[in-house]
């Protein structure tokens, strides 16, 4: 049944889209903080304790899903500006890289390396730094990566001068035309359409994609399909159990209404990653860029909107730091507290 929500064409998902329960009211008319897509929206949550899912019902139709995107924020991200700060943080980081997980000693100046305990201080911790080098060693000869949702591609771009093959693909049309601007080979669509080969690349990552597609199950099954034997894939998405969402509410920026459609708990990922027929390596929660959520999130309450442009306000930025180091003490009693879910698993 297709019905209408304001100009965007949508269906009723009643039921857990994982574990096919009867999904419960979780919020209900709520609006686009982001970017005013039109339309009230309401999420479901499943009551089941080993799955937990949240998922938006009714959801936009996949012809209209676009709609949604109308200004919103996009993944076309230029390098920042020259700073000294910035790139002395980077240096160091860079340095933590290559002796974190063994890169080519040449890959940065030694003095680099020399202060590479200092990116130790960064405050989203080791998931923030190791998440610049997608969690992974240096390869052992010619291994190819690609990420699904690669936005700009600067993290591609990065992961090639650490000495990978690498190749992205986008949906967004700006997004490929700056991934392409960094020499990146970059499709776009959506992942199954590409028909790449089976069993092709080394490592397939995603970031913060899977909540974005009507069928992330399915998606979940090619991306182990085209990935070889052996291989690693990597996802991070929202956690919706996270101590963030329970403290803002409504007012999580990971919400993103209407564009995140399914919404993950720990369980609920575990169960969607062994059903795609993947053995899982790591499964935990993060508090990597959780400052941007506790930013956004009470620019949120305070406003009723989440504009990107106040995370360069001091005192926003302030705010946003302070949240993360509460999420981290609440790490400390609860493995599932963090905003973000890390999943890293192989192919048997």
């Amino acid at each position: 049944m297709i019905m209408e929500n304001q100009k965007i064409r949508v269906r009723p998902v009643e039921h857990c889209p994982l574990c096919h329960g009867n999904g419960e009211v979780l919020y209900r008319g709520v609006k686009d903080v982001s970017s005013a897509a039109p339309g009230e929206w309401n999420f479901r949550r499943c009551p089941s304790r080993t799955c937990g899912m949240v998922w938006l019902d009714p959801a936009p139709i996949t012809e209209d899903l676009g709609l949604t995107y109308l200004g919103y924020y996009t993944h076309q991200q230029p390098e920042p500006g020259t700073s000294w700060i910035r790139d002395a943080v980077w240096a160091v980081w860079m340095g933590y890289l290559v002796q974190r997980f063994g890169y080519p000693a040449g890959t940065v100046p030694a003095w680099q390396r020399a202060l590479a305990p200092l990116a130790l201080l960064h405050p989203g911790g080791r998931a923030e730094l190791d998440a610049a080098a997608m969690h992974l060693p240096a390869p052992a000869g010619v291994r190819q990566i690609l990420d699904v949702g690669c936005g700009s591609g600067i993290l591609l771009a990065r992961m090639q001068r650490l000495g990978w093959q690498v190749q992205g693909v986008d949906f967004d049309e700006g997004a490929v035309k700056a991934a392409r601007a960094y020499g990146i080979p970059c499709a776009q669509g959506e992942l199954a359409p590409q028909n790449y080969p089976p069993d092709f690349f080394d490592v397939v990552h995603l970031s913060h994609v899977v909540e974005h597609v009507p069928d992330p199950f399915s998606l979940l099954g090619e991306c182990r399909r085209i990935l070889k034997p052996g291989g690693s894939f990597i996802c991070r998405t929202p956690n919706v159990s996270s101590w963030g969402h329970r403290h803002l509410g409504k007012a999580w920026q990971c919400l993103d209404i209407p564009r995140h459609l399914n919404l993950f708990t720990v369980p609920a990922l575990r169960q969607a990653a062994e059903t795609a027929g993947f053995t899982i390596v790591r499964l935990e929660t993060t508090i990597r860029t959780a400052w941007v959520f506790g930013a956004l999130g009470y620019c949120i309450r305070k406003t009723g909107r989440a504009k990107w442009s106040e995370l360069h306000k001091p005192f926003n930025l302030l705010k946003g730091i302070v949240y993360q180091q509460r999420q981290r003490l609440a790490l400390l009693r609860d493995k599932q507290a963090g905003d973000e879910l890390l999943l890293i698993a192989t192919k048997s």
